[in-house]
């Protein structure tokens, strides 16, 4: 397995909060913005490392209680 995907809808103000957040573990996850869509939220897709999807899941946890954002399921 490359990565596990990962999909948030986020406020699009939020981005630049969490983008740097996870770019600052290097090699743990990489953001896309699929499909950029019209409104005020957005859908990214997070690739985590596979070594990395514990410290992941932590972080992810941490930062739901810092900012409002839901996890989706959403096929590739």
């Amino acid at each position: 397995m490359d990565s596990i995907n990962y999909f948030l809808r986020v406020k699009k103000e939020d981005i630049y909060l969490i983008c740097p957040y996870f770019e600052a573990f290097e090699g743990m996850a990489a953001i896309r913005t699929p499909k950029p869509e019209a409104g005020p939220t957005a859908t990214l897709k997070l690739m985590v490392s596979p070594d990395f999807k514990n410290d992941f899941d932590k972080l992810l946890t941490s930062l739901k209680r810092r900012l409002d954002f839901e996890q989706i399921l959403a096929g590739d």
